[in-house]
């Protein structure tokens, strides 16, 4: 199924279980990264820390830079549901950026956000191969390959926030 939200007004597409499975999933783990900036709100001091903490801010730099990119992707196809979700999903990961820069950075809600963004991910692989749903003239192999690497990114940035 190709995506053919550039030529339609605003809409409401049919995403099926494994697509609301992913928004679920994902959903979860933003709610975790806004949770993590709420507890943050009243601490004063940034630090970019050292270490493999750096590693996980660089991760967590490059997914809030794709979330704004997503921003962008999503308006423009005009999907009611996916512009909601690239809103909320722009929210958690600043909102959890903020609160990683604060050192000694809170452990559980990064880990929280990092894991169900990953089985979102997996879950989005999965939908991908169930659907064969593709969108800007790219091959659902492809779309396949960029979230699988995606999920590498979130499992990466899971690995350095345990460490």
């Amino acid at each position: 199924m190709q995506g053919n939200a550039q030529t339609q007004g605003w809409h409401t597409a049919q995403w099926g279980t494994w697509g609301w499975a992913e928004t679920i999933l994902k959903l979860i783990g933003l709610v975790a990264g806004i949770a993590a900036f709420i507890r943050t709100i009243s601490d004063s001091g940034f630090s970019i820390g050292s270490g493999v903490h750096v590693i996980a801010l660089v991760l967590l730099v490059l997914m809030s830079l794709a979330s704004v990119a997503q921003l962008a992707i999503r308006f423009q196809q005009r999907e009611t549901i996916s512009m909601i979700f690239a809103v909320v999903n722009f929210l958690g990961h600043v909102g959890l950026l903020i609160a990683v820069l604060h050192v000694p950075a809170e452990r559980t809600l990064p880990i929280i956000f990092g894991v169900f963004y990953l089985l979102g991910q997996l879950t989005k692989i999965q939908f991908l191969r169930v659907t064969g749903y593709t969108e800007s003239g790219a091959t659902s192999a492809a779309m396949a390959r960029t979230a699988a690497i995606m999920a590498a990114i979130y499992a990466l940035f899971v690995v350095f926030v345990l460490i």
